[in-house]
């Protein structure tokens, strides 16, 4: 039997998977990722650290699946998109890796908008800009790092630096260059979406783009020596994590419709050509077999969630993480509607930026009473991330007729159903629980031949796990929640430049 092995380095997780050949996972490991903020609004990591942590996993996922290293067919690399991880000349780390969620290039990013040059970007790139792409943040480099410009040969992502370090090798996918971002039409870096940002000099940095699932190294013996796997296994050039996931559940047909329940609730359409409507909103990435995926994200996803309980508390369990059974518990004690508690789920310092524009947007608990508890409040944050989920689809120029959920979240049938209910729409669950990692994977096998072709791949491994149908009922009665859900999050948004004006800079996000 071949095995290929998936490695998914996301925001707040590293993990490396063991697949078969008929893409089952029989061996998994993670690591919490190392995040570093030295200063408010700063989200940064330790590439080299990254890269140890990488390599426990690696070895761990082999020992888990109880095979060597040798028996490993081919690696697929997935990454969070955005940021920036600076290399030089010898690939080594030129500064901290920055990652997506930063926001130190916010006040950049709102100059960009005063000089009414979103609408250019947007139209060559088919992505919004926000703090933590790439390019905004490049533009922030140029100003206060020049340092960090002269030192740097390669601007990589981190699927791309991981893959350099497993194989010598500086590359890039077209999925990640979309996040840049690119020429969405070309598929290339954009030296006018650079310059709108600051960043122009950085152009001849930018590293080869190549096919998703083209071979782009082999594992170095210093990289085998390290991990375990054998000195020669090819590795492809990956994904960024949002084409990974749509790859890995098998929603590569146009029309297929996906919400990764990750740290942003990423909301997600395949489309057969670079649609860019609603204009000027969510991002836009490429995917193989010339497709596309159209994401409106609402980027306060999990985020939502691990505020609430680092605020308010949570039940434990006796490992001393919070028991999401008991969560569940309380939630599903409470009635639709939260007790009329509305909680407008805008918590990420980078603001919104689906279904609208608005940096400054932030989040709120609406419909608070005498008689609101804990639980009230729980359970419409859970609420909340579905009526997020129907607001962005509700804007794109093609409506789902099923949805597709993956992620931590997508394992609650109570979230899952409420899902259903509130988007009024069949709900799948995806059977692969690392999606991500078995995206690339499945680019992995292509490329040792277990598979003709993607398409093929993807099919063959996709399995549902479980469905949920709508209540015609409770669906009826989310439509007037979802309804005063919307007029809520239309109010408070017209307060946002007054906050920001009022409030002290150094607390203002």
């Amino acid at each position: 039997m071949a095995y290929l092995l998936g490695i998914d380095k996301g925001t707040s997780v590293i993990k490396s998977v063991v697949f078969d050949d008929k893409g089952t996972a029989v061996g998994i490991a993670q690591r919490r990722v190392k995040v570093l903020q030295p200063k408010p609004g700063w989200h940064e990591e330790d590439a080299t650290v990254t890269w140890s942590l990488c390599v426990e996993t690696i070895r761990e996922a082999l020992a888990s699946a109880g095979i060597s290293g040798g028996d490993i067919a081919a690696i697929g690399i997935a990454g969070h998109m955005g940021g920036a991880w600076l290399v030089d000349g010898q690939g080594a780390p030129v500064r901290n890796a920055i990652c997506w969620p930063d926001e130190r290039a916010q006040a950049d990013q709102l100059k960009i908008e005063e000089a009414g040059l979103m609408k250019e970007a947007f139209a060559i790139s088919g992505n919004g800009l926000m703090p933590g792409i790439t390019a905004v943040l490049l533009g922030w480099l140029s100003k206060h790092e020049p340092d960090s410009l002269a030192r740097t040969r390669a601007v990589l992502c981190a699927k791309d630096y991981l893959r350099l370090c497993l194989t010598g090798q500086m590359a890039t996918d077209p999925s990640d260059v979309s996040f840049v971002p690119g020429d969405i039409d070309a598929r290339k870096h954009s030296k006018r979406v650079l310059d709108i940002c600051g960043a122009g000099d950085w152009f001849d940095k930018m590293p080869e783009i190549r096919p998703s699932g083209d071979v782009a190294g082999e594992v170095t013996p210093e990289a085998a020596s390290a991990t375990g796997l054998r000195a020669g296994t090819p590795v492809v050039t990956g994904l960024g994590d949002a084409s990974a996931n749509a790859l890995g559940v098998g929603a590569i047909r146009p029309g297929s419709a996906l919400t990764v329940l990750g740290t942003s609730c990423l909301n997600s359409l395949v489309m057969d050509r670079p649609e860019r409507a609603p204009e000027g909103l969510g991002f836009l990435f490429a995917m193989p077999l010339d497709r596309y995926v159209r994401i409106l994200p609402n980027t306060s996803g999990a985020i939502s969630f691990d505020w609430f309980l680092d605020r308010f508390g949570a039940p434990l369990t006796p490992q001393g993480s919070p028991d999401f059974a008991a969560l569940e518990a309380k939630a599903k004690a409470v009635p639709r509607g939260a007790g009329g508690a509305i909680f407008i789920p805008y918590v990420n310092g980078a603001g919104v930026l689906a279904p609208f524009y608005d940096p400054l947007a932030r989040g709120s608990f609406f419909g608070v009473g005498s008689h609101t508890s804990y639980d009230h409040l729980l359970r419409a944050v859970y609420e909340a991330l579905c009526f997020a989920t129907r607001d962005c689809f509700a804007a794109m120029s093609v409506q789902p007729t099923s949805l597709v959920l993956t992620g931590g979240g997508g394992k609650s049938a109570f979230w899952a159903q409420m899902f259903a209910d509130v988007c009024g729409l069949p709900i799948e669950i995806a059977a692969a629980e690392e999606s991500g990692a078995l995206g690339v994977a499945l680019l992995a096998g292509v490329a040792a031949g277990i598979w003709p072709d993607i398409e093929t791949a993807a099919v063959a491994t996709a399995r549902v796990a479980a469905r949920y149908e709508p209540d015609p009922g409770a669906a009826a009665e989310y439509d007037g929640w979802f309804e005063l859900y919307r007029q809520t999050r239309d109010v408070y948004r017209r307060y946002s430049q007054q906050r920001a004006a009022l409030k002290p800079a150094k607390v203002a996000a």
